[in-house]
């Protein structure tokens, strides 16, 4: 009974140990969930430590090197470059940089990229850092607060590290090379650079942008001109010889001027972006300033040869305009009889140049100058620059009766302004007309006159020369020579003669007043005999002044 009894219970038990359910968790599962919590801390780390991944486009990826190159801005590390590899279309590199994250705010919309490396330029050399290191990235952080992960890196550095300052552009014709870098200069100051340079096949002219800084950005306004400045602009024209020498820099390479070549009240400023023209030089510039104008047209019947397009047209010395085109509308068909073979020339008369404009003033100058035709205005072409030939226009009011009446008033609805031959035509006219009457005189026996006066010249002279031997051969006669000693010894003798001779006698006082006389005489006729010893050939010819004698120097 025993034995049994404790069987069941064993059974019991057993049914009672099979109803309970074990318990599923263990403490080994604290080792992964202590993984797993690690795992996701290092990807959440990770993903905070690691910055933002950037694209940067070049066109060349020279000194690029993937987990070498760095990314640098002021000399301090923000990045490196993890890989470089080609676009789809193989026209570019492209370059993914990983930025550190307390460096991710400097990329905005405005940041800037470019390669640090040893440059030669302008400038000087600049990167030799580079050289044992490698190249690098150099960033400059942008202002704006939009931010950016596409950049494109420069070719080369930018002109200006803090990007105050204002950026315009450019647009000129072909013939005008200018380089990113070039100098962007006023008044002889450098203050900016050239930062693009593109040529547009659409109408085929060139495309500048350039960046001036400031503070010399408030000189750009909207009647800012600007032109190409050259190392060494020489010119030669109607006003003489002219030699610009610009800046060293503009020597070595090309730049551009800029400057308000017309004082204008309230000029606003210049806008970001806005377009100016590129002029090949200052005096087209300065032309082009010149916006209000009156066209004339002349017909020439002289030459034009030496006249010009910019040529200036004068009044009284003072300019007023510009010659426009030579010639002008030549084929036209308003030509008629009238004109026979005349040059049509197209000039301006600009108001601006003569002071301040208002409105209205073109229209004061029209009136003026129709009035001024009535009463003889008159335009000649002179030449202004004899070295060269240059011609200009000189308008004037000219009052000579008998002047031409104009024939043609109006040509291609333009006014015509009356012209009449230069003063080297006149001239011209004058010569030939001297010419045509010395051919019209008779010089025939004119030239036979003086033949024979010359014939009887040379038989005088002639006769001259044969008294001048006879003479010579008279005074060098030695009984010619021996007249004056023989003279003196009469005298002489009749003193002695005489000595006996009572002084009060008449006889004596006759013959003493003869001697003196004779002895006078004498004396008279000796210079002569002296000269005639000297130049036989006096009495003729005068006598040949001679220095007085020197006497000789003192003997040591």
């Amino acid at each position: 009974m025993t034995e049994d009894t404790s069987d069941t219970e064993t059974t019991e038990e057993l049914d009672t140990a099979r109803a309970i359910k074990a318990s599923s968790w263990s403490p080994i599962w604290i080792l992964p969930i202590v993984a797993l919590l690690i795992g996701a801390w290092l990807v959440v780390d990770d993903y905070l430590s690691t910055g933002p991944l950037i694209n940067l486009t070049m066109s060349d990826a020279e000194g690029i090197t993937a987990g070498k190159t760095l990314i640098k801005t002021r000399n301090v590390e923000i990045g490196h470059v993890e890989s470089v590899k080609l676009s789809e279309d193989l026209q570019y590199a492209v370059v993914k940089a990983r930025i550190d994250p307390d460096a991710a705010s400097t990329l905005a919309e405005d940041t800037r990229f470019w390669v640090v490396k040893p440059r030669i330029g302008r400038e000087g050399i600049s990167g030799l850092n580079t050289v044992l290191s490698g190249a690098y990235i150099q960033l400059e952080p942008g202002k704006s607060k939009q931010e950016k992960r596409d950049f494109d890196v420069l070719d080369q550095p930018p002109v200006s590290l803090s990007g105050d300052g204002i950026s315009i552009n450019l647009d000129s014709p072909l013939g005008i090379s200018l380089n990113p870098g070039d100098p962007v200069s006023y008044q002889g100051q450098v203050v900016g650079r050239v930062e693009k340079s593109e040529f547009l096949a659409s109408n085929q002219h060139m495309h500048y942008q350039l960046f001036i800084e400031a503070p010399y950005d408030v000189l750009v306004t909207k009647n800012t001109r600007f032109w190409s400045s050259s190392g060494v602009n020489i010119s030669l024209d109607s006003k003489g010889f002219n030699i610009n020498l610009a800046s060293l820099e503009t020597l070595l390479s090309s730049g551009v001027s800029f400057g308000v070549l017309q004082e204008i009240e309230n000029d606003p400023a210049a806008e970001p972006g806005e377009e100016f023209t590129l002029y090949p030089n200052q005096t087209a510039a300065q032309q082009a300033s010149y916006d209000h104008y009156i066209e004339y047209v002349l017909m020439v019947k002289d030459t034009v040869r030496g006249l010009a397009e910019g040529a200036p047209v004068e009044f009284r010395g003072l300019r007023i305009g510009t010659v426009e085109s030579v010639p002008w509308e030549y084929n036209s068909r308003m030509r008629n009889g009238k004109d026979g073979f005349a040059i049509p020339v197209l000039i301006r008369l600009e108001p601006q140049r003569l002071g301040d404009f208002h409105e209205g003033l073109v229209e004061e100058w029209k009136e003026r100058i129709d009035r001024l035709i009535k009463r003889g205005l008159v335009a000649t072409l002179k030449p202004g620059n004899l070295l060269t030939g240059a011609m200009f226009v000189d308008i004037n009011i000219d009052k000579t009766p008998g002047m031409p009446e104009l024939k043609t008033t109006m040509f291609r609805d333009r006014q015509v302004i009356p012209t009449k031959s230069s003063q080297l035509a006149q001239m011209e006219m004058k010569v030939s007309n001297l010419l045509d009457k010395l051919n019209s005189i008779d010089v025939q026996p004119v030239l036979d006159g003086v033949n024979a006066n010359l014939k009887t010249s040379q038989a005088l002279l002639q006769e001259v020369q044969k008294l001048a031997v006879n003479i010579d051969k008279f005074v060098n006669d030695p009984q010619t020579q021996t007249i004056p000693d023989n003279v003196n010894q009469t005298l002489t003798e009749l003193r002695e003669t005489l000595k006996g001779l009572s002084p009060d006698a008449p006889a004596y006082q006759n013959l003493s007043q003869s001697i003196k006389s004779l002895e006078g005489l004498i004396n008279d006729i000796q210079p002569l005999v002296r000269t005639l010893n000297e130049q036989p050939n006096a009495l003729i010819f005068n006598r040949t002044e001679q220095a007085d004698p020197q006497p000789p120097a003192a003997q040591p």
